[in-house]
């Protein structure tokens, strides 16, 4: 039986707990269980988890959870794979998962790996785009003059790449391990091959650097800008003195 699992990222946050859905099989995540290997897994951080099931079921689920979503995304971002079962041997293997049969357990498994790769995909995505406006900024700060930006953007900015940083370590908890895992640590081999097949570690490493690089230029362009406002304000103040100086030489000497 081939079997279809996707993840999609549907909000920037899901009240998990609150949802009424199916027979329910865990809470953190929350899981339930619609029918004979049919499953829905919901994360806190907006993503959702689905196996065996169809297009057409999939929106009426969305529909259906609409309500416990905080900020759905006009734009979903979806991930998907393939679930074989009745097998022999349990492998990982063109892209297919070939289990003997779906346990709770391993769904959890599955759909907190592909639940970070859905995460991965959406912000190194959102990295690039910020790539294509730091490259010019950095090119500029090499030549030794710096381009005209507002101090505003810059904070902005920064506050994005923090708050990427916040929802990578706080909710999606990258390098954390299911919590199944610690009730069934006969599963940490399962769950170590499918976090190599989706290089989980490698993507999160490469995700921090660019967040650390971005995060770098924007504070060394604010930085230069604070500078030179400094000196144009000692620039003024020096005038001011000048000015003061003329004005009492004035006083003392010509004019009397």
């Amino acid at each position: 039986m081939l079997l279809e699992m996707t993840a999609t990222c549907v909000s920037e946050k899901i009240k998990s707990k609150s949802i009424v859905l199916g027979q329910r099989m865990s809470y953190l995540p929350a899981s339930f269980l619609l029918g004979e290997n049919q499953w829905v897994v919901a994360f806190r951080f907006g993503v959702v988890v689905t196996i065996g099931m169809h297009e057409k079921e999939l929106q009426d689920l969305f529909r259906e959870l609409a309500p416990y979503m905080e900020s759905p995304l006009i734009n979903t971002l979806s991930e998907n794979y393939k679930i074989e079962l009745g097998v022999d041997e349990e492998k990982i293997d063109n892209d297919i998962i070939y289990l003997k049969e779906l346990t709770r357990e391993h769904v959890l498994v599955m759909a907190d790996i592909l639940a970070k790769t859905v995460m991965l995909d959406r912000y190194e995505a959102a990295m690039s785009e910020v790539f294509t406006e730091i490259e010019p900024l950095a090119r500029q700060l090499m030549k030794g003059y710096s381009q005209k930006i507002k101090s505003k953007e810059l904070i902005h900015r920064i506050g994005a790449t923090l708050l990427i940083k916040h929802i990578m370590v706080g909710r999606v908890e990258v390098h954390e391990k299911p919590e199944i895992l610690w009730e069934h640590p006969e599963l940490q081999k399962f769950f170590m091959r499918l976090e190599d097949e989706f290089e989980i570690v490698e993507r999160n490493s490469a995700l921090q650097k660019k967040l650390e690089l971005i995060t770098t230029t924007a504070e060394t362009q604010l930085e230069l800008i604070n500078k030179s406002h400094s000196l144009r304000v000692e620039l003024y103040i020096v005038f001011l003195i000048v000015f003061e100086i003329v004005l009492t030489i004035y006083e003392l000497f010509i004019r009397h």
